[in-house]
């Protein structure tokens, strides 16, 4: 892959967006980069939910925004669009498990409803999950929206040229969006991915993560079987190739970071 330099640098004049793919350790990213922003210039999630309701300054001098919000929700609504944009991705076996212990206890959940447009959609996901395994799950007539889920989530997150394209199709545009962004990180290469951001965001303050979130339903001791394994890599196929490209174009990047140690 072409080798661009880094790190990019954040400035005081850009608009971060940190673009939250569901179930990546974004809400402990999150709260990492919003002290660094005065706090009267990060958007609200309520800001972002009434824009009608609040003065255009507001989104006009905004520095921060972070969420789960797709390029059709923020593009329609900001008067002033994001500059500088990050996002996180989780190696996808991971990220499938932790996905469907979520919908387990969220009848809600935003990328249901972000994908779909259908909330009571959601509701009935997460009624057949609640009380079935993962195997079950397989086997429902809806599970395939979460099939995957990063690769489409990344491209609808970062565009709305790209509706009803097949995953194998989304794969390269992905993979273009992704290498264009200033910054991203990877949720199994945590501590390396935040001195990497600290460095973007130039900050002389260390960026500190917190507890990052985990299933709080999903036992300890949780283990697949050989073919449930099988079954979650086939569905997320196209997602395991993206997670592989953003991993060696992320070690590319990081070896670049002054002071890495490149041993």
């Amino acid at each position: 892959m072409p080798r661009k330099q880094y790190p990019e640098k954040c400035t005081d004049e850009d608009f971060v967006f940190f673009l939250h793919i569901p179930k990546t350790a974004g809400t402990a990213v999150s709260k990492s980069l919003s002290p660094l922003f005065p706090e009267d210039r990060v958007l609200t999630h309520y800001q972002m939910n009434n824009v009608r309701k609040h003065p255009r300054d507001i989104y006009l001098g905004a520095r921060f925004l972070h969420g789960h919000f797709t390029h059709d929700v923020y593009g329609k609504r900001l008067p002033k669009q994001p500059s500088f944009i990050l996002t996180f991705l989780r190696d996808p076996v991971a990220h499938y498990i932790s996905t469907f212990f979520h919908l387990k206890i969220d009848p809600t959940f935003t990328y249901t409803t972000r994908l779909c447009q259908q909330p009571e959609l959601a509701r009935e996901i997460h009624q057949f999950v609640e009380n079935r395994p993962i195997e079950d799950f397989f086997d429902y007539e809806h599970a395939h929206i979460f099939d995957n889920f990063q690769t489409r989530y990344l491209v609808k997150g970062l565009s709305s040229d790209y509706p009803g394209m097949s995953d194998e199709a989304l794969l390269p545009i992905a993979e273009r969006l992704l290498i264009d962004l200033p910054f991203f990180g990877i949720t199994e290469q945590i501590d390396s991915s935040m001195r990497l951001l600290q460095s973007v965001v130039s900050t002389r303050k260390q960026l500190q993560i917190g507890q990052v979130n985990r299933s709080r339903n999903k036992p300890r001791d949780y283990a697949l079987s050989d073919n449930a394994l099988a079954e979650i890599r086939r569905r997320t196929g196209v997602d395991h190739r993206l997670y592989r490209f953003a991993v060696a174009a992320f070690e590319d990047r990081l070896w670049q970071l002054p002071g890495e140690d490149r041993s």
